[in-house]
């Protein structure tokens, strides 16, 4: 299924091969933060080919989206709302180096939460942080997110090897979402 989602300032969509260039630019300069906080930031991970393979080529299984800037087509960051279990999504992002501290990641979560909830049947929404990853946890909190607990030690950091703490989220009814004006469906347009 394609996703397209508008809010104010972002259009949320499926990404294509032709956003490569522009997901991977974002990427490499934020490598080292990917490998700090992302699970997924690997070794082989930073590689156009595991873009193309692995994030492009499962986006419509798995829900992957990128948001773009609405009024210039920048890219802002990766996320999506990806299928755990029956009924229940996890969220998540990763922002671009220099669209941090603009609120995106709060705007573009709150839109796919409520994308999820509305379209594809959610029932529950997970979120994560590791350990020390505060402007993740604003973010959450920001949400309205409710903290299930804490997994002791529960990730090794593929940046430098330190083990963390994961804060793990539940998000069971989209009321509790911060107002926003958002569209989706076929170029809202």
């Amino acid at each position: 299924m394609t996703i397209y989602i508008e809010t104010q300032r972002l259009i949320i969509r499926t990404p294509i091969l032709e956003d490569v260039a522009m997901i991977q630019a974002a990427k490499l300069a934020a490598w080292n933060d990917l490998q700090k906080w992302m699970s997924w930031a690997v070794p082989g991970t930073e590689t156009v080919e595991a873009l193309r393979n692995h994030f492009i080529a499962s986006a419509e299984e798995k829900n992957h989206l990128i948001a773009v800037t609405k009024d210039d087509g920048i890219f802002v960051l990766c996320t999506g709302a990806t299928p755990i279990k029956d009924g229940q999504f996890e969220v998540g992002y990763w922002v671009a180096r220099d669209m941090r501290g603009h609120g995106y990641a709060a705007e573009a979560s709150n839109a796919v939460i409520r994308y999820a909830f509305d379209t594809l049947g959610a029932a529950e929404i997970y979120i994560c942080h590791y350990e020390g990853n505060v402007p993740s946890q604003k973010v959450i909190e920001k949400l309205g997110f409710t903290k299930t607990g804490v997994e002791a030690k529960a990730h090794k950091r593929n940046l430098d090897g330190a083990v963390l703490d994961k804060h793990e989220y539940i998000m069971q009814d989209p009321a509790v979402l911060p107002d926003l004006e958002v569209r989706w469906g076929e170029r809202c347009r």
